[in-house]
């Protein structure tokens, strides 16, 4: 809805502000005006209207208008803020009374920019949410001298988040997400050849299970085979052999399909070698460090240092296991730069 509420006026105003050239800023301002829309319902059709706000979704330049537009949102924020197109979240590591007043004002701040640009918040929408183990109420925080709802698990850009950094309501909802398409995909394709069978689950069904997998990569065994037994009922679609007799483990092997387990694992350290290669947005010196010492004998010249940790829940995010298994990889490995290469090899190597 965010797209929709973009005051034409005050994004040529921000485009001026920055600089852009005038005939660029009359371009954009022609590119927005004189735009009607309608209604039609029961082949009825309303009145035109003028529209005087939003950019114009499913263009290429919508999204950058978008962009320009929100971009000052950030300013003055004194914690971190995260922004993808419309979403926007704001985080500070609570330690004391001043981390919860600083998060208060800047909510403030957002509230403020929000007055100020035309853009209203949907305050049914924001919610709070405290990742901690400690039993003590966490402060209430106020939008509009609304509390907002403190909630325990939330979905954010698909991924459903919980406040114990537990990955059971994201695995759960994969696997009913995966299984209702798995169904519809058995219902109306069970006559097709094995090919295009492989071709559907590898574009409608897979790509489910694996969303953003190299966040949640889940280690207990019971949330594995969860995914795992998505991944069974489709190879027995895919070779059409439903005996109990015949394994799933041979049934995929004759696919050469990978469990799911050793895919999260080569997509992590892909995502890894991306970050420490420079490839993506991410900056490696905030998250991956020379190590202490290297034994030339026994590690690699691109060893990272292994993170410590105190908990379960940290030795299993991210960084601290995906470093763990990069240090355990060779040379021949690590020293490929391109992407594609490294996850080429790397699966060659796991599989043997």
């Amino acid at each position: 809805k965010a797209f929709d509420t973009v005051p034409h006026h005050l994004l040529l105003n921000k485009l001026v502000s920055l600089g852009i050239n005038d005939k660029i800023v009359k371009w954009v301002a022609d590119y927005l005006s004189d735009r009607q829309q309608t209604v039609v319902l029961n082949g009825k059709k309303s009145s035109p209207v003028i529209v005087t706000s939003g950019v114009p979704q499913g263009s290429v330049l919508g999204p950058l208008l978008f962009l320009i537009f929100i971009n000052s949102i950030c300013e003055n924020i004194q914690s971190h803020i995260k922004l993808f197109a419309d979403d926007c979240i704001v985080y500070r590591i609570i330690e004391n009374g001043v981390d919860s007043s600083v998060l208060q004002n800047d909510l403030n701040v957002l509230e403020d920019w929000c007055d100020r640009w035309e853009m209203s918040l949907n305050i049914s929408k924001c919610k709070q949410m405290c990742f901690s183990r400690s039993t003590s109420s966490p402060t209430e925080y106020k939008l509009k001298n609304v509390i907002l709802d403190r909630v325990e698990n939330y979905k954010y850009l698909g991924v459903h988040l919980s406040s114990s950094l537990k990955w059971n309501d994201h695995v759960d909802n994969t696997v009913a997400k995966a299984s209702r398409m798995l169904y519809f995909i058995r219902r109306n394709f069970k006559n097709t050849s094995r090919s295009v069978k492989q071709t559907l689950y590898f574009s409608f069904i897979r790509p489910i299970l694996e969303y953003a997998c190299v966040i949640w990569d889940p280690p207990q065994s019971y949330l594995e085979q969860k995914l795992e037994r998505v991944q069974n009922q489709a190879v027995r679609f895919v070779t059409g052999d439903y005996s109990p007799y015949t394994s799933c483990t041979k049934r995929k092997n004759s696919l050469g399909w990978e469990s799911l387990k050793e895919r999260r694992k080569c997509l992590r350290l892909k995502f890894f070698h991306s970050i420490y290669y420079g490839l993506t947005g991410m900056e490696r010196v905030l998250y991956i460090f020379e190590p202490p010492y290297a034994s030339a004998r026994r590690d690699h010249s691109k060893k990272a240092e292994e993170y410590r940790y105190n908990t379960d829940c940290f030795s299993f995010s991210f960084f601290v296991q995906t470093i763990r298994e990069w240090n355990k990889l060779g040379e021949e490995i690590v020293s490929i730069t391109d992407n594609d290469h490294f996850y080429d090899k790397l699966q060659i190597c796991i599989r043997d």
